[in-house]
Order: structure tokens, then C-alpha cells, then sequence
């Protein structure tokens, strides 16, 4: 399996991982009772809750653009060493947003983001050349 394909993957699993902790977080600040209910009436959240939910909507919208382009790297056999920059770029700005976001850290959060962003413009740059 090609490298870009093994980051899909990857990204799924800090999805998952990102989900388990926004779902352990529940009991803990807003009750048990409150989690494994109907959840009708609103509880406040915790910062933390949500910055979880701000990064794994982050990560869904990163995921929405990477997955594709990975995708057609794979199935055009385009994979390169700029695909594969783009991919490592990705994947680890995505690690390293989620390190620094959800413990609040401002500026290296941002800067992580644009790492994510550069790898993704990298994995774009062969497949739109294939449609150019």
C-alpha cells in the first residue's frame, strides 16, 4: 500500500482517537446520566470540551481535502517524492495541531495548521497537473 493510502488510514485514527476523548469528556463534566440520555436539555461545556470539538471539526475539514487527493494519487500511481512530502507534511501538522490545540496553545497551533495545509497543496499539485 502506498504511502499516501497508509495516511489515510493514519488520519482515521486520530479522528477516532479525537472522538474517544470528546465521548470520555462527557461523563465527566456533564454526568453519566446526562451522556447515556436523550441529551434534550443542553449542559455547558468545558474549554477543553470545546476546543475538542473545534479540533475534530478541523480535522474532518483537513481529512475532506487530504482523503481525495490521496486517493488519486493512488489510483493514478502518482505517487512521487513531492507526494510523498505532501503526505508526511500532512500527517504530521495534523498530529502536531491536535498536540498543541487541545492543550490551548496558541501561535504553534496555527503554524502546525499551515504545515497540514502545505502538504496537502504538495499531494494536489501532480493530480491537478494530470487533469491540466
Amino acid at each position: 500500500m502506498v504511502f499516501e493510502l497508509q495516511a489515510v488510514v493514519w488520519t482515521t485514527l486520530i479522528l477516532f482517537v479525537l472522538l474517544m476523548v470528546q465521548g470520555t469528556l462527557v461523563p465527566f463534566n456533564q454526568g453519566l446520566a446526562w451522556g447515556l440520555g436523550s441529551r434534550d436539555a443542553a449542559r455547558d461545556k468545558s474549554a477543553f470540551q470545546e476546543r475538542t470539538g473545534r479540533t475534530i471539526a478541523n480535522h474532518i475539514e483537513g481529512m475532506l481535502l487530504f482523503i481525495p487527493l490521496a486517493i488519486m494519487v493512488a489510483l493514478l500511481e502518482l505517487s512521487s517524492a513531492l507526494t510523498l512530502w505532501g503526505t508526511a507534511l500532512y500527517l504530521g501538522g495534523r498530529v502536531a495541531f491536535t498536540l498543541f490545540y487541545l492543550p490551548g496553545i496558541p501561535y504553534l497551533r496555527s503554524a502546525a495548521w499551515g504545515v497540514a495545509i502545505l502538504g496537502i497543496i504538495l499531494l494536489a499539485v501532480p493530480v491537478f497537473a494530470v487533469m491540466l
